[in-house]
């Protein structure tokens, strides 16, 4: 059955309003493993109202990830700031243990991702591609938002919504945005687009 589902242009940048738990889990974030990626099938789809736009997300994968955030920026301008006001960069497997981050350095961009090792580094480019990724953040609703904006570095999350594609006009002028299906892919176009709709830290659950 098909979902209508009208967003609404969330104040994100306004307020000081504090994440309200929606539960919790006893569930231990392991950063170890692989994200979980699996199929979509249906038809479901969100519109979402932005200043001088609309746009219409459609879910094509489902998607968990357990990581530790190594990067966090935020954007304010253009139309995809208004979907998308942050990305974060995430590292699993080894990437994850503290005796791997003296090597490597993270950094964030207009929407890109960044790394750079030392050359004392067991871990090189191969490795590092396929245990990070940069991940455009679109927040289900406030309160996810709000969870995800006081994320801090070096914190393990474990995040859940689905991958999605995008396409609307904004300013009379047609846009798409579509996320990667793969790890293991790097450069343009290789970043996640995240439509985010559960949130785990520590042991809180935001949704």
């Amino acid at each position: 059955m098909k979902k209508y589902i009208l967003i609404v242009l969330l104040l994100f940048m306004t307020g000081c309003s504090r994440p309200h738990p929606a539960g919790e889990s006893f569930e231990k974030i392991d950063v170890s493993k692989e994200p979980v990626q699996c199929s979509f099938r249906g038809d479901d789809w969100v519109v979402k109202g932005i200043n001088h736009g609309e746009f219409v997300l459609s879910p094509v994968a489902g998607y968990s990830i357990s990581a530790v955030v190594v990067s966090k920026k935020f954007y304010f301008h253009g139309w995809q700031a208004q979907i998308s006001p942050l990305d974060l960069a995430l590292v699993w497997g080894k990437l994850a243990e503290p005796g791997y981050d003296k090597f490597i350095n993270y950094s964030q961009g207009n929407r890109w991702y960044y790394w750079r090792y030392s050359g004392r580094s067991p871990l090189r480019n191969p490795y590092i591609s396929r245990h990070s990724s940069n991940n455009h953040i679109i927040p289900a609703n406030n309160n996810v938002f709000l969870a995800m904006r006081t994320i801090r570095k070096k914190e393990k999350v474990k995040l859940e919504g689905y991958l999605v594609r995008l396409s609307g006009k904004y300013k009379g002028r047609d846009y798409w945005w579509n996320s990667s299906l793969s790890r293991s892919d790097g450069g343009d176009d290789s970043c996640e687009v995240f439509y985010v709709e559960r949130v785990q830290r520590g042991n809180k659950v935001y949704e």
